[in-house]
């Protein structure tokens, strides 16, 4: 072997660096002479990969080859094809066959043939197999089409042709590279120096300005419905020279991006271009928290997947009324920045109507600042959302990325002159019920069987409450047993609720309001799930109580009612009313020698059941209820089966016992709730026994 390898060494045989390890999900941009950035096309985020080339001068026309994974370009310098691997060092082809001191500037690689094009020599393509007999032999595919004014181009990875964007009037052309025929598919709307291009697996096309850096993409998914009209995505950096490279078969995403929550027609998922920020710890944020998802959610409040609910940076000073002024306070912290505010005045599902953007590239320094906020006379009433975005880039809109910063979603109530609403706990927050459901049999006692979200919010017109609203999102299911869920208005009786009136949706899609309203009940039950499980389609045991158990569903609902006639708020009862889990019918349960079904109820300590409770569980194993002494729910060492926060409570893992989790509980229980009242904040608990 050496005798064969030793004469190629002497002549000169390029050695090429080490390939890409996988396939990258990051896109590859060259700028300047010798500056390779990786850049998150999710975000706009950008870093340096390498400042040196190994060569003089520009390399442009690059494109990544999936079978080999090197990168391939054309040297400016050398005027012929460089190879480069992971220390994106570039080493001379020696290619044969193309036109003596032209400057290949568009090119892209597929099928490990490497395609170059310039407008009046025309459309080569060179073989990279370097066991095939024509290797870096360049073929003449097309003749000079000077029509065509591109500076990248890129192949498709789902129907193989290459796409490209003129930079002079925005036509977008499918080239066939079979027979150099080219058809214009339409126009992207959009012009300038596209000196990058990118596919990504699903068949987004991507393309990057060089004036400005903005990056915006092409749906090309479906080939026979192509949709040329480009839309603004994100942030890149600015260049007077720009070539793109990109594993097209890789899709794109990012684990550290701040998504927004608000419902899918407000552009919150990726697919959508919904508004998103790269994490990093420079850049200014809203408030202390913030979280990473790898997408964003389509359904409300729903970003904090980690169990971080990061919407912190934003407080309502005042209500939101028609016609008037109100007051918000921002708080900003680790740097200054731009703030972008948008509020959905119409209610119409989006923020794109006249004078829905209430700030724009509204300067502010770190710290708490407060604003006003004008409400049209022509706002509707009702509850509707509102977007908050902070960056040091200026000119963000309701969507598309920014390369740092937050973005924060909140859901707000508009209320007329004689219109005020009440929430509990707030505006912005929620309050957490936690169930043990193995009640009345002795339990392993970690709080975690059904964890439960909730935000309610009455709605009081002339004094008079009108109507209820709830918000809730489901964020554990610790148990091995199917529960339903349900809520009950004590001294609120049935028919007091309109049940013509009612409206709910799962995951932001409305769903039927048959059954909501439970019958055969004298106070008012609302009935949000009777198979929790269910909702989840759960493959595995657990739901967000042990680590490595899948947890990518979700299941938030709201629920909105009106009373048949205006309630006195003296009369209605203070939430959280009666929240409280029931076993789902038709399924055993251990310790039961039948199905126990609906009459199993589990509500919180000192609250009666409904009436469709069997009483005959009271006092049974290790529960100590009696309806005759008003006692309900407590076991044998006064421990509830339930419990209730005013704020977003740190649940137990899984099999972690409560009192160990938060020792302070126990004297809290000792002392009848007088003393210890902070035992569940965070900071008392023994940190690795929770849920994280």
């Amino acid at each position: 072997m050496r005798t064969h390898l030793l004469p190629l060494l002497l002549l000169g045989a390029p050695a090429f660096g080490q390939p890409f390890s996988n396939c990258p999900t990051e896109a590859y941009l060259y700028q300047s002479s010798t500056v390779v950035y990786g850049v998150d096309l999710v975000t706009g985020a950008y870093n340096v990969l390498s400042s040196d080339l190994g060569i003089p001068n520009n390399v442009n026309g690059v494109g990544f080859n999936e079978t080999d994974r090197y990168i391939y370009g054309f040297s400016k310098e050398f005027k012929d094809v460089v190879k480069m691997g992971q220390d994106y060092q570039a080493t001379r082809l020696n290619v044969t066959g193309l036109p003596a001191g032209i400057h290949f500037y568009v090119g892209d690689v597929a099928n490990n043939h490497y395609w170059i094009y310039h407008k009046r020599h025309g459309l080569y393509s060179i073989n990279l197999d370097s066991s095939a007999p024509n290797f870096a032999q360049a073929e003449k595919k097309v003749g000079a089409d000077t029509s065509m004014n591109l500076t990248d181009f890129a192949f498709h990875p789902g129907d193989g042709e290459l796409y490209a964007v003129d930079n002079t009037n925005g036509n977008l052309y499918q080239i066939d590279t079979g027979d150099g025929s080219r058809q214009i598919v339409g126009n992207a709307g959009v012009t300038g120096t596209f000196g990058a291009g990118y596919f990504e697996k699903s068949g987004y096309y991507y393309i990057s300005r060089n004036q400005d850096g903005h990056i915006f993409r092409l749906d090309l998914r479906n080939p026979d419905q192509l949709n040329p009209n480009a839309e603004f995505f994100a942030y890149g950096p600015a260049s007077n020279q720009n070539d793109g490279a990109r594993c097209a078969s890789a899709p794109i995403q990012s684990s550290t991006v701040d998504w927004g929550d608000a419902p899918q027609s407000y552009g919150t998922r990726q697919e959508d271009n919904g508004a998103r920020h790269g994490i990093n710890d420079s850049g200014p944020r809203l408030g202390a928290l913030i979280d990473a998802d790898y997408d964003g959610f389509s359904s409300p409040w729903t970003d904090d997947s980690d169990g971080l609910d990061d919407e912190d940076g934003i407080a309502l000073v005042t209500d939101l009324k028609q016609g008037q002024t109100g007051l918000i306070r921002v708080d900003v912290q680790r740097a200054p920045g731009y703030l972008q505010l948008f509020v959905d005045w119409n209610q119409d599902g989006d923020f794109d109507d006249g004078g829905e953007q209430v700030y724009q590239d509204q300067w502010l320094e770190i710290g708490a600042t407060a604003l006003a906020v004008n409400v049209p006379n022509s706002a509707n009433g009702g509850l509707t959302y509102m977007r908050v975005r902070l960056s040091s880039q200026a000119g963000l809109g309701s969507g598309g990325g920014a390369a740092d910063g937050e973005v924060e979603d909140y859901r707000v109530a508009i209320s007329s002159v004689d219109t005020t609403y009440r929430h509990y706990p707030s505006e912005s927050s929620f309050a957490t019920v936690a169930f043990e459901d193995r009640w009345p049999m002795r339990a392993d006692y970690d709080m975690n069987d059904v964890v439960m979200n909730l935000r309610f919010t009455e709605t009081i017109r002339e004094g008079k409450i009108e109507g209820l609203a709830v918000t809730g999102q489901l964020k554990a299911i610790g148990a091995s047993l199917k529960n339903g869920f349900g809520i009950q208005l004590p001294g609120i009786f049935r028919g007091q609720v309109n049940s013509e009136s009612i409206s709910f949706s799962v995951n932001g899609e409305s769903r039927s309001s048959d059954g909501i309203l439970e019958s055969g009940q004298t106070q008012a039950v609302l009935i949000v799930s009777e198979d929790l499980k269910s909702e989840l389609s759960m493959s595995c045991p657990f739901y967000r109580t042990v680590r490595g158990c899948a947890d990518d569903g979700v299941f938030n609902f709201e629920l909105a009612l009106d009373f048949a006639s205006p309630i006195d708020p003296g009369a209605m009862p203070s939430a959280p009313f009666d929240p409280f889990i029931f076993a789902t019918p038709g399924y055993a349960r251990a310790g039961f020698g039948s199905v126990p079904g609906r009459g199993l109820e589990i509500h919180l300590p000192g609250y009666p059941p409904t009436d469709k409770a069997n009483l005959s569980y009271f006092g049974q194993h290790d529960d100590t209820s009696s309806a005759a002494s008003n006692r309900y729910y407590l076991n044998s060492n006064g421990l509830p089966w339930a419990l209730e926060f005013s704020s977003s409570w740190h649940y137990p893992a899984e099999y972690q016992d409560l009192l160990k989790t938060y020792p302070k509980f126990e004297d809290f229980i000792r002392f009848d709730g007088g003393q210890f009242t902070d035992w569940f904040y965070i900071q008392n608990a023994n940190g690795d026994k929770l849920y994280q």
